[in-house]
């Protein structure tokens, strides 16, 4: 499904080239869940971001092969362009942010449902919307879709956008920080809900985040990511319970522990 051989990213800055992504190589296969973990700066989340081809062309060089569904998309980046909202989908970091505040939800989602099938009526586009809110957990969603994000609470704004990115035929979802702006409760809800969606559909899921929490429940394998560089790599139970880079081990014990009750 994705295949990942040599990837480097260059950044133009006011202060020279820096290159963010520094030769990493790395594979996902339908079903499986692939966790890239570092710290803020590591480069995981441009990592991500090159892989879908989302970053601005003038001020990013992206080298090396990114091959999504049989298609190079290093090489031709209109590939990407014609994957995205259909084979391939991104959930966003931060879901407070990421819908439009002036339209409502439904309308929003109406419209990616019809971008992935414009020959869908208005209405039927509405019964999709709708069908694909119920399928994430969502209760009321005729009632929902009249409403506008600020009437939402994190919980069911990042909902509403795993119900976006299943409008298309996914084989390929990325999740940039999908939990890090909900509270524990919600993260572990959002996670089950993945983790649920992948049974029943088959996609692979690129995971980005920096807590090796949600990489031991979610992963059967996990890149830690150092500087651009992948400094470890292998099976989840490997990462986490017997860790054999400094750098790993340093983001496992900055992981909160609950002390004894007395």
């Amino acid at each position: 499904m994705l295949d990942v051989e040599d990837l480097r990213i260059e950044l133009m800055t006011e202060r020279g080239v820096v290159r963010a992504v520094d030769g990493v190589s790395f594979s996902l296969g339908a079903g499986e869940t692939v966790t890239i973990i570092g710290e803020s700066g590591s480069g995981k989340s441009t990592t991500a971001m090159g892989v879908l081809r989302l970053l601005p062309e003038d001020e990013a060089v992206v080298s090396g092969r990114i091959t999504i569904d049989g298609h190079d998309v290093a090489a031709d980046p209109r590939a990407a362009a014609r994957l995205r909202g259909g084979t391939v989908a991104l959930i966003p970091q931060d879901p407070m942010t990421a819908l439009s505040p002036v339209h409502s939800v439904g309308g929003q989602l109406r419209e990616a449902v019809r971008l992935r099938d414009p020959a869908l009526s208005r209405r039927a586009a509405e019964d999709r919307a709708a069908e694909l809110l119920t399928q994430v957990g969502i209760p009321e969603p005729r009632r929902l879709v009249r409403l506008h994000p600020h009437q939402l609470s994190g919980g069911m704004l990042q909902r509403v956008l795993i119900a976006m990115a299943l409008a298309g035929r996914l084989k390929l979802l990325v999740a940039d920080e999908p939990t890090s702006a909900l509270d524990v409760t919600v993260q572990a809800a959002i996670l089950d809900l993945l983790l649920t969606l992948q049974e029943e559909t088959g996609m692979g899921i690129l995971m980005v985040t920096h807590d090796l929490g949600v990489a031991r429940l979610v992963s059967d394998r996990v890149h830690v990511m150092k500087d651009g560089r992948f400094v470890e790599s292998g099976e989840v139970e490997q990462i986490v319970d017997a860790p054999a880079e400094d750098y790993t081990r340093s983001l496992l014990s900055a992981v909160p522990k609950l002390g004894d009750f007395r």
